[in-house]
């Protein structure tokens, strides 16, 4: 069972830069007439003044560029709740994501999104936009601080009017901003963090059995160009110092390091469902016996790490 699901909307978003007025103008005018009379009388003129102390308006140009990127991935938002999550009457957390996209979520789209969300009568449990700066997976945030702070308390002035939590999407490790994080959502933010357990599983296979993980590490350089078609990383393969030249007790820098964590992050799915011609799993199964047989070594690493995020973001 399950008792929260995401949306991924990034197949109905439409990545256009705003300069691109002319594919903008294209799209608002494809509209059916009715909708953008509807959408217009709904945003047009008016000032969103929330309670939560932040005020926001449309011009004309706002109007018809978040409709060109949002409108079909509203729609389809609106459509899967109701056929399918409306009908379990609230017993799961609904989350929609509108975090791939080319340009950062400006709080006005977050707005645009969420009003009509939430006028046709979808229940948010938590919404991800794309913040400024990058969240990479495995690696602390790379980005500016001062205008991600000024950003991330618009998002959540929006998201506690409309009574919903922000989700930060591959939050692990960013804990340059889990400060601002924890401060202006006051504990009521999701997180994702899964990923960095996988890593805390390696630094374990690095400890106990040194010989695995160099095996571990070779495959995921030569399928790393596979992983990155679902998955944007920073990561050169060139910068990670060659196993050969390392000595184990040298093995457990990489995990601190962010090209190493990066490339070993974003392999797991092919490290633990590669096999051999017989069809025995190539890592998985020596995987799991090193976790097991070193249970306590790996929830001390994961309690110390996750301890980290929680007290980052004063929520410990």
């Amino acid at each position: 069972g399950y008792t929260m699901i995401t949306l991924d909307c990034s197949d109905h978003i439409t990545n256009l830069a705003p300069d691109r007025t002319a594919e903008v103008e294209e799209r608002y005018a494809a509209l059916p007439s009715t909708e953008r009379v509807r959408l217009e009388q709904t945003f047009l003129g008016k000032t969103f003044a929330l309670k939560t102390g932040i005020s926001l308006s449309f011009t004309a140009e706002a109007l018809k560029y978040n409709v060109a990127v949002y409108q079909e991935a509203i729609a389809f938002a609106i459509k899967i709740y109701q056929e399918l999550l409306k009908p379990l009457d609230g017993k799961v957390d609904f989350e929609v994501s509108i975090d791939e996209t080319m340009t950062p979520t400006a709080p006005l789209s977050h707005f645009f999104v969420a009003a009509q969300l939430v006028a046709a009568g979808v229940k948010v449990s938590s919404m991800a936009p794309r913040f400024c700066g990058e969240f990479q997976k495995g690696i602390n945030y790379r980005g500016d601080l001062k205008q991600f702070s000024a950003e991330y308390r618009d998002h959540t002035k929006i998201a506690d009017h409309f009574g919903y939590k922000l989700s930060i999407h591959s939050g692990s490790d960013k804990f340059d901003v889990f400060p601002v994080i924890g401060r202006e959502s006051k504990g009521h933010v999701h997180v994702k963090t899964a990923g960095t357990n996988w890593l805390e599983a390696i630094k374990v296979i690095i400890a106990a059995e040194p010989a695995l993980y160099r095996e571990i590490h070779g495959f995921a350089l030569q399928h790393l160009a596979e992983a990155r078609q679902y998955y944007h990383i920073s990561a050169d393969p060139e910068r990670v110092p060659a196993l050969a030249d390392l000595s184990d007790d040298q093995l457990p820098a990489l995990m601190e390091a962010d090209d190493a964590r990066q490339i070993i992050h974003i392999t797991y799915g092919l490290i633990l469902m590669a096999k051999e011609a017989s069809g025995r799993y190539l890592f998985r199964d020596r995987i799991y016996a090193c976790l097991l047989q070193n249970e306590e070594l790996y929830y001390r690493f994961l309690g110390e790490h996750i301890g980290k995020h929680l007290t980052t973001l004063d929520l410990s």
